[in-house]
């Protein structure tokens, strides 16, 4: 799926979350050499942006858990679902690490969990994720992250 093709910013988010939650099931494999077997094994998106946002995630991996950890409530990462522990990586990693607007990376995580994960799964991204963006001063205190 590389080649000239435009995708939209959320197809990409969408192809660096599915490539995370694969990298939970082989933590083994170099990133890079994962993402390229990802990609050619899936014929997923073929991307920079897809490409420097997961290697991005796992090089800062310690400190997005230690984030989300800090802010879930008694949630262990390991006890959180795979797709909602990849989400809520991605999105605390654009928060911290990139230009991406706290609101937009919220949006987005919680878009993505609605499709991937259980039902409760959204409120508790958009909780976590929203804790995190005010704690940080990202966003305002009463500024809703999601309308549902």
């Amino acid at each position: 799926m590389s080649g000239k093709t435009r995708y939209s910013r959320h197809e990409l988010r969408e192809a660096a979350f599915k490539i995370l939650f694969a990298r939970e099931f082989d933590k083994e494999t170099e990133p890079a050499e994962f993402y390229n077997l990802f990609v050619e094994d899936t014929e997923q998106i073929d991307n920079e942006f897809v490409k420097n946002t997961f290697i991005g995630v796992i090089e800062k991996n310690a400190e997005i858990d230690t984030e989300i950890e800090s802010y879930s409530a008694k949630w262990k990462i390991s006890r959180m679902s795979t797709a909602s522990r990849s989400v809520l990586r991605l999105a605390v990693y654009e928060m911290l690490y990139t230009d991406v607007p706290p609101k937009v990376a919220i949006n987005e995580a919680v878009e993505l969990v609605k499709i991937y994960d259980e039902d409760s799964a959204p409120s508790f991204v958009n909780g976590i994720l929203n804790k995190i963006a005010r704690e940080r001063g990202l966003i305002g205190d009463t500024a809703p992250a999601t309308e549902e």
